[in-house]
């Protein structure tokens, strides 16, 4: 090796060093994550923690915010007060997703296809797994719905709809996934101008379709039918922005399937 390849400082990768903060977050993280410190327990005490960690008493407090911020933990001040750990909730999940679908202007043929990926599936476990509880939740939503004249509520309602239906699958991973992507929907112009009396004719007798089957727990059936409702409407709302490359196939003929 010669001489000036020992010393060449593109030989020399950059050194990212962590802050102290980042490195106790993700030590009582992990503790967390891994059942140590269940929901509902204390976390030690600031001073513990400095003691303990070795670091500063500012380090402790921004890793403490840090996990704050990530919904692993509440904080009180004060004497009386301390680090809680919580019970992550869907918010944790669906909060981010949703300002990376707002902050990346997420059209809405994107948000529509990521429906027609995941819903149908859910459809189908609604029929296999809903409760009589779960059946009337739906039932009522489906009633207003069909009820309802109007168009700003109408669009919420069969937002609440397609809710339910993953709700009541039991499948909390894919629903926050739903609940995530279901307010940049309701959102965007696209989404609020696309109807006319004969969508809104066409989603209910969809709806009340899918809802049969769910009722009748055949699974298939309201997985094949979710899909046919979706294929349709995305097929509309694209012809209606004259967007032919977004027009999906329908699924098969469904007369085969046991009603």
């Amino acid at each position: 090796m010669t001489k000036s390849s020992r010393s060449d400082p593109a030989r020399i990768t950059h050194i990212n060093v962590p802050k102290a903060s980042d490195i106790l977050a993700e030590q009582l993280r992990s503790l967390i994550l891994n059942g140590q410190y269940q929901p509902g327990e204390l976390l030690p005490a600031e001073r513990d923690l400095v003691h303990s960690s070795g670091i500063s008493r500012t380090s402790v407090r921004d890793a403490l915010r840090l996990l704050e911020v990530e919904g692993l933990i509440t904080t009180r001040p004060g004497r009386a007060g301390g680090s809680t750990v919580r019970q992550v909730g869907r918010d944790a999940v669906a909060r981010p997703l949703q300002l990376y679908v707002r902050s990346r202007e997420i059209d809405l043929a994107s948000l529509f296809d990521c429906r027609l990926a995941v819903e149908p599936f859910l459809a189908g476990r609604t029929a296999a797994n809903r409760t009589e509880a779960d059946l009337a939740h739906i039932e009522e939503i489906h009633a207003a719905f069909l009820a309802e004249e109007d168009i700003s509520h109408y669009k919420r309602l069969n937002l609440d709809w397609h809710l339910a239906i993953a709700a009541a699958s039991h499948n909390d991973l894919l629903y926050t996934l739903m609940e995530a992507i279901s307010d940049p929907i309701f959102e965007t112009s696209g989404y609020q101008q696309a109807t006319t009396a004969e969508m809104r004719k066409a989603a209910k007798t969809a709806h009340e379709a899918i809802l049969e089957a769910v009722r009748a727990r055949n699974e298939p059936l309201a997985r094949k039918r979710m899909e046919r409702h979706l294929t349709a409407y995305i097929n509309t709302v694209s012809a209606r922005h004259g967007d032919p490359s977004r027009r999906s196939e329908p699924p098969a003929s469904e007369e085969h399937q046991t009603p």
